[in-house]
């Protein structure tokens, strides 16, 4: 993948390349029963993909009136059932294996992630993806840190890949939250926000995305 590329693609996980939404809120709804507590709501449910449970957590704590203190022990009983049960199993996006495969001829691609980097990488895998992509980027396990700053560190390395020659403007950060396309802003890449994930056109438009993919093919068009 060293050889001379239009320039880079930095792809969100969590409902741009994996169908992951089931597993994560099967996995938290398993947490609230064992509490006692009610599932997650279908606005809960879209609320958590994208920001770090560090953030989300406490919140949901919040609302069922549960003391916020007891987040990092759920977090970690979470990510126990997680990763036992749903991330060895994360399906794919309908419709992204064909477009990631035919845009990787063309562009350095990454994938820039909110989750845990160890729990990417598997995630990656079982997408049958990780052959295509330069690097997975993600946070610590227990250290939450903000996209932009993600961003840059994969920009960071696809520039020593590509040979010190890639500029802002031929990086694209690709997501389905406004946190994706605020890193992009914040970073000076173009951006494209996606509707087959969790956020909304509102969400995404708002936050300044060049454009938006209303579906996987899309991508292709754009980008062509």
């Amino acid at each position: 993948m060293a050889g001379k590329k239009r320039g880079a693609l930095f792809l969100d996980l969590d409902g741009t390349l994996a169908d992951s939404g089931a597993g994560i809120t099967s996995a938290l709804d398993q947490v609230f029963n064992a509490l006692g507590t009610t599932a997650l709501t279908e606005a809960e449910k879209r609320f958590i993909i994208g920001p770090a449970f560090q953030v989300t957590m406490p919140v949901l704590l919040g609302a069922r009136g549960l003391d916020e203190s007891m987040s990092d022990s759920l977090i970690r009983e979470y990510r126990r059932i997680y990763t036992a049960e749903h991330l060895p199993h994360t399906p794919p996006i309908e419709g992204i294996g064909a477009v990631i495969d035919e845009l990787a001829a063309s562009y350095h691609l990454s994938v820039v992630t909110a989750k845990p980097v160890n729990q990417a990488v598997v995630a990656v895998r079982a997408l049958r993806m990780e052959h295509m992509m330069e690097i997975v980027i993600g946070p610590e396990p227990d250290a939450p840190t903000p996209k932009a700053r993600l961003l840059e560190r994969a920009i960071t390395h696809v520039r020593g890949v590509r040979g010190g020659d890639l500029g802002h403007e031929e990086c694209w950060m690709i997501g389905d939250r406004h946190h994706d396309i605020d890193a992009a802003v914040e970073v000076g890449t173009r951006s494209i926000g996606v509707m087959w994930g969790y956020g909304d056109e509102a969400e995404l438009a708002s936050a300044g995305a060049t454009h938006i993919a209303q579906v996987p093919a899309d991508l292709l068009t754009l980008l062509g």
